[in-house]
């Protein structure tokens, strides 16, 4: 074996890569110790070790109404789409019809449109229909958003997957439900997951969107922290931010794994 010397190029990516990531890391880094952090205001580096400020978030009935909606909304979003996108996925996939193209460019409209754009006029739209503020219209506004993720991961399965073992099961006498339910959904299994947990994220670390559809009364986990960031800074904050970090970092992380298992079962 010979092993390549580094050149001066290599030396200077991977000096550039580490810059970079290191500038983005920064942030969260300061974020995770100054919510550990025991004293009344945010301070970098803190002064001690403490776990107050999660007691704090824990026993607060506004933390935990947020976070209640917040995985609630997030919850109702990933079912609705992986049920709708799972449609529209087949329909894409292996269906034929005029608008196929207009159809999926729409879909993949709220990846390119600004959030603040689509906000404003499902506002407007949602006070001419009287439902502003209720849980099925975030519920709603998030699905579209979260629908682009659904659609491109199922229909990246859908398109890699064997329709002959369909065929093989349908000519066993199975019915199409039988066959969905036994051969289908097993077989998408690591995409279905992985598409509901992006659709889950997607909604739980909403912002904009839960800015300008949600009251007060009952707000998503972002938009309090953007009204306790209006009102008081505190740790609690950087407590809060830290949970959803850890929770969206895990989330990934099991879509990763889903697809390395999925991976290796197929090799």
């Amino acid at each position: 074996m010979t092993t390549r010397s580094l050149s001066a190029g290599d030396i200077l990516l991977t000096a550039y890569s580490v810059t970079v990531l290191a500038v983005l890391m920064a942030p969260i880094v300061i974020i995770v110790l100054v919510s550990f952090s025991p004293s009344e205001v945010m301070e970098f580096p803190p002064s001690g070790f403490s776990l107050r400020w999660y007691e704090k978030y824990f026993s607060d009935q506004l933390w935990m109404t947020a976070t209640h909606v917040s995985f609630l909304v997030a919850t109702l979003t990933a079912l609705l789409s992986l049920v709708l996108g799972f449609m529209v996925s087949v329909a894409l996939v292996r269906s034929r019809f005029p608008g196929k193209n207009i159809l999926r460019i729409f879909l993949m409209s709220p990846l390119i449109l600004p959030k603040i754009i689509i906000a404003v006029g499902l506002y407007f739209l949602y006070v001419r229909m009287r439902i502003l503020g209720t849980t099925f219209s975030l519920v709603a506004a998030h699905t579209l958003i979260a629908m682009p993720y659904v659609v491109m991961i199922l229909s990246a399965a859908l398109y890699g997957f064997d329709q002959r073992l369909e065929w093989a099961a349908r000519s066993l006498g199975a019915s199409p439900l039988r066959t969905l339910r036994y051969v289908t959904f097993p077989m998408l299994r690591p995409a279905i997951m992985s598409a509901a947990l992006f659709a889950f994220i997607a909604s739980f670390d909403d912002i904009i969107l839960s800015l300008f559809l949600t009251k007060l009364s009952a707000p998503t986990l972002p938009r309090q922290i953007w009204v306790n960031v209006q009102q008081i800074i505190d740790p609690t904050i950087a407590a809060v931010s830290t949970l959803m970090t850890f929770i969206s970092v895990f989330g990934l992380w099991l879509v990763a794994l889903i697809q390395k298992m999925s991976t290796r079962a197929t090799q």
